[in-house]
């Protein structure tokens, strides 16, 4: 499998390559026997001590999937002929697998037979202990066997099924196989687009699904003793042990999220994702990287649709690659390597580049042979049905290059002293070993003690744990007894909800929605008004109430639509307008409220109201920001009238002039007093909004005056004024500002005020909140900025503003289309269907085109975020900004904004 169900596309950048001449050399023992001479770009090596060579190529091999080399260093390839087949399409009406030998040493096939036909929608392939080849297909797990070893199949057994659904989309369904040192058979299921799913094994042993997460599975080789290992994927194309016995998994990743993830797969391991929550992966009860208690992160995020992963140690490549991984990364026509380092029990990664090709290198799957010489499938083109079109690639070190000496596969994994304390976790028998993993940082010892704590063994400690004085247990107490399905919750929940600690009421939120508890709708208010309350906790809060509609709670237990993803979860008519005007409600928790109004500018008379009736400065700071996006004459009075009144708070104030520089109404004669007012935070704001005024009768000569008078201690003021000077007469104003990385560094790498930040992010002349959104407001073309302080030291903050282009998340990399009638659209996210083409951006969210529309679309060389944003800012604007993206807080604290309010 190499390409999810919305698949995004990302082509890798163009590269000057040399076309050579290469023969299609390959001969097959069939009547398909028509050597070509064709014309192959050779994709770029970046890493100079290798070297590529073609293989074969079409017509000898098409569309080539899955790839596996036996012990006498045959090679066995996928050939896909049933994915999407055209209407008119001329080849064999089978998926076949071929096999291909190179007698004569020459680097190149030229003994090809078909071992095996008669295969649909196969996707994988894999040569178990014992020697025989399996194939993976959509719907099932095939064992092919060659009796009289004569390079041909005389016979096969289904060993693993997927009975249900009765049809489903090829990437969506089963995915990948590999084997573990002992025997073991592992299987990765997609997630089957939330439609009701079950597999079963020969003995049947069965396991199912409805709306899950796609999962990975293990069974003998005779399919029998089928059991779940991991669930929580998007797709998880591919699966591989490494030397020291981990599994790996790639997984695709859903629409919006991102990026694309390399796993460590432990048991019971639930890696976030939920198909009945639809496509986007963005959802209070989902996670894609550890964000939710009971979740795993990734290894690493690796580029769009990784197809292939390959243990570096069963190659011959130069020694640094040594307990390295390889991985295809079919949509960015590149391979990369992933290097490994200690975190926890697990390991934490980063990727390198080593091939990368133009838009014609499609790399799919590897495998390596006895030498350690590796083999890669091309599907060449980036169209979807078969098209005639293959290659197989050979890569291996250079012969002056110190090589590794490749293992033997499914030898004894080499010694991990780390994995051991994870063991030991999963072999406990005591509870309070289990109670102690609970309080671990390690979110892998975590898991394991929750995943043993859940087995009906330990369910009265588990009851017990739940009122333990340590809330880390409580945690995962709750977690362990619902994954148990702890047909008695409801005690349990109801105390959990009004639990100090934040994470443990949003596990009862969570138990109380999936479980379907509706009896404990009266009582879920518990959990946002005994304690302080999170925009994320909130938001639970929020789709708790949805779940436990009793339409959705009947529609799905009896599973009334095919898909899970499209039974509606709706909150009660008028509920968050009524929410937000109750006063008997807390006034942070109506605040936050404000932030889930579907349509704002339907509710402008309400939310004018607010800001006239009510005291709470935290209420009336979420009002200010929702009426910025309400443009209108009557609001834009609105908000002058709070910038203008003395008696209110300088930071209400400031806020209001912030909302009223994104109101089209001019008023900047009435802004122009605000610029002698005692308060710096209002100086500051008044000026940066006639900075949006400099047209406007009087400004100029408003910025003139009062720059000649102001002194120390006015500074911010004064670059403000001076920035507005300069833009319009940069020969008669001098402005001293950094011009180089280093002097910016120099200049902002300490201080600033995070108050005054927090607006600079949200200011038109910023325009992070455009992409970017603090506290669940603003943008989501980029990345969220809530939690990047914990991640980014100053110094990369630094960078990333001054050189956006220099590292791009492969989740946030921009692409371009080129209409025919040249209109151009940048943005994200490209999903490419047969017939359209789709782009997520900023102003329209994403926008469809159909084909014959389009005259081009690309990945964009530079970030979607703009070069050139701190000549918009003052350098007290900078050091401020980067004060509040820096603060540690994993949200901007009301308390000490409503402290500065009051003083």
């Amino acid at each position: 499998m190499f390409i999810s169900p919305k698949p995004i596309l990302r082509l890798a950048k163009p590269l000057l390559l040399l076309s050579i001449v290469l023969f299609a050399c390959g001969r097959e023992n069939t009547s398909e026997n028509n050597s070509t001479k064709t014309e192959i770009a050779v994709p770029n090596v970046l890493d100079k001590r290798l070297e590529l060579s073609l293989y074969a190529a079409d017509p000898d091999i098409v569309t080539p999937i899955g790839i596996a080399i036996d012990s006498l260093n045959r090679i066995f390839v996928l050939e896909s002929h049933t994915h999407l087949r055209p209407k008119n399409y001329a080849g064999p009406g089978s998926d076949r697998v071929k096999l291909f030998e190179d007698t004569n040493n020459d680097g190149q096939a030229d003994k090809i037979a078909v071992f095996a036909d008669g295969l649909k929608e196969g996707l994988n392939m894999a040569f178990a202990p014992d020697g025989n080849l399996f194939v993976v297909t959509s719907k099932a797990v095939w064992v092919l066997f060659d009796y009289n070893k004569d390079g041909v199949s005389e016979g096969r057994t289904k060993v693993v099924e997927l009975i249900q659904p009765e049809k489903v989309y090829a990437h969506a369904a089963l995915l990948g196989i590999t084997f573990s040192h002992d025997g073991w058979m592992y299987i990765s299921r997609g997630n089957t687009g939330s439609a009701a799913w079950k597999m079963q094994g020969t003995d049947f042993s069965s396991v199912s699904g409805y709306g899950d997460g796609g999962n990975i599975v293990r069974a003998r080789p005779d399919g029998t003793k089928l059991e779940e290992v991991a669930t929580g994927f998007w797709n998880p194309v591919d699966l591989k042990f490494d030397s020291r016995g981990r599994l790996l998994a790639a997984d695709n990743d859903p629409d919006s999220r991102g990026p694309n993830r390399l796993l460590h797969i432990v048991p019971g391991g639930d890696y976030g994702y939920q198909s009945r929550y639809g496509n986007s992966g963005i959802h209070p009860y989902l996670a894609w990287n550890g964000e939710l208690p009971g979740t795993l992160p990734y290894v690493v995020g690796l580029g769009e649709a990784p197809s292939g992963l390959l243990d570096a140690n069963l190659t011959a490549l130069p020694t640094d690659y040594q307990n390295q991984m390889l991985s295809t990364i079919w949509e960015e026509s590149r391979i990369v390597r992933i290097g490994f380092e200690p975190e926890g029990v697990s390991v934490k990664g980063t990727t390198e580049v080593i091939v990368e090709g133009d838009q014609q290198f499609r790399p799919v799957a590897f495998a390596a042979d006895r030498k350690g010489n590796i083999y890669i499938t091309d599907w060449v083109l980036r169209e979807y049905p078969n098209h005639g079109k293959g290659r197989i690639w050979k890569l291996s070190a250079r012969e002056s290059e110190s090589v590794l000496k490749p293992r033997l596969p499914y030898s004894q994994p080499l010694p991990d002293p780390e994995s051991k304390a994870l063991q030991a976790i999963y072999a406990a028998q005591d509870i309070s070993e289990l109670t102690e993993a609970l309080r671990s940082k390690d979110p892998f010892i975590q898991h394991a003690a929750v995943t043993k704590l859940a087995n009906p063994a330990f369910r009265q400690q588990a009851i017990e744990a739940t009122q333990h004085s340590d809330a880390d247990v409580r945690l995962g107490a709750a977690i362990a007894l619902q994954r148990s399905g702890y047909s008695k919750p409801v005690p349990v929940v109801r105390r959990l909800l009004t639990d100090a600690d934040a994470r443990v009421r949003q596990r009862a939120l969570i138990w109380a929605g999936q479980a379907g508890l509706k009896e404990m709708l009266p009582l879920i208010d518990k959990a946002i008004s005994a304690r302080e309350t999170t925009p994320v906790l909130f938001e639970t809060y929020l789709e708790t109430i949805r779940h436990l509609n009793t339409e959705y709670i009947e529609a799905y237990s009896q599973r009334t639509e095919p898909y899970a993803k499209s039974i509606k979860r709706e909150l009660p008519p008028e509920f968050i307008e009524t929410f937000i005007q109750d006063k008997s409600r807390p006034a942070s928790l109506r605040a936050l409220a404000i932030q889930h109004l579907e349509n704002p500018g339907e509710q402008a008379s309400v939310l004018v109201a607010l800001l006239n009736t009510e005291k709470n400065s935290q209420l009336r700071l979420e009002v200010l920001r929702s009426l910025a996006a309400i443009p209108g004459e009557d609001i834009a009075r609105q908000l002058l009238k709070v910038a203008t009144t003395s008696t209110e708070s300088s930071i209400i104030r400031a806020w209001a002039l912030l909302a009223l520089a994104r109101q089209p109404p001019d008023m900047a004669t009435q802004v122009i007093t605000l610029l002698q007012n005692p308060e710096m935070d209002i100086r500051i704001e008044a000026a940066r909004y006639l900075r949006t005024r400099l047209a406007s009768e009087g400004v100029k000569q408003a910025f003139e005056q009062i720059n000649d008078s102001l002194g120390k201690g006015e500074e911010a003021l004064q670059e403000q004024i001076g920035l507005a000077l300069a833009s319009l007469d940069s020969t008669k104003i001098a402005i001293k500002r950094p011009v180089s990385p280093e002097e910016w560094q120099k200049a902002v790498g300490s201080g600033g005020v995070p108050a005054r930040g927090y607006r600079v992010m949200y200011s038109l002349q910023s325009m992070c909140s455009v992409c970017h959104a603090v506290k669940g407001r603003g943008g989501n073309l980029g990345p969220d900025l809530t939690n990047t302080g914990q991640s980014k030291s100053r110094n990369q903050l630094i960078q990333s503003i001054l050189q956006p282009s220099g590292e791009v998340s492969p989740e946030y990399q921009g692409w371009y289309v080129h209409l025919k009638n040249g209109e151009v659209y940048q943005g994200r996210q490209i999903d490419v269907g047969d017939n359209s083409i789709e782009l997520y951006t900023q102003s329209r969210g994403f926008v469809s085109f159909g084909k014959e529309e389009v005259e081009d679309y690309k990945m964009s060389e530079k970030s979607l975020m703009p070069d050139g944003l701190e000549k918009q800012l003052t350098v007290s604007d900078m050091r401020d900004l980067l004060a509040f993206l820096e603060r540690t807080q994993s949200t901007v604290s009301n308390k000490k904004e409503v402290a500065s309010i009051k003083k």
